[in-house]
């Protein structure tokens, strides 16, 4: 395979890969911006998981204050 087909081949892979994480985290919110049951399953897994707030705030797209609200609980 040559260069170009492969290069063309692994940026549609990324590119599904984008998509994936991109429902993920978007599915972690409801229209309003508020987490989202299955975000507030997500935000345990990772709390559960070790994950340290700062992670799951930067991975989640919200704030610091957000994860430390959810965490608590």
């Amino acid at each position: 395979m040559d260069a170009p087909k492969i290069i063309r081949k692994k940026l549609r892979e990324m590119e599904s890969e984008i998509n994936v994480a991109t429902w993920f985290v978007d599915e972690t919110k409801t229209e309003g911006g508020r987490m989202s049951p299955f975000g507030r399953e997500v935000l345990q897994a990772a709390k559960r998981a070790g994950l340290k707030q700062s992670q799951i705030a930067k991975f989640l797209k919200i704030t610091p204050g957000a994860v430390s609200q959810h965490y608590a609980k």
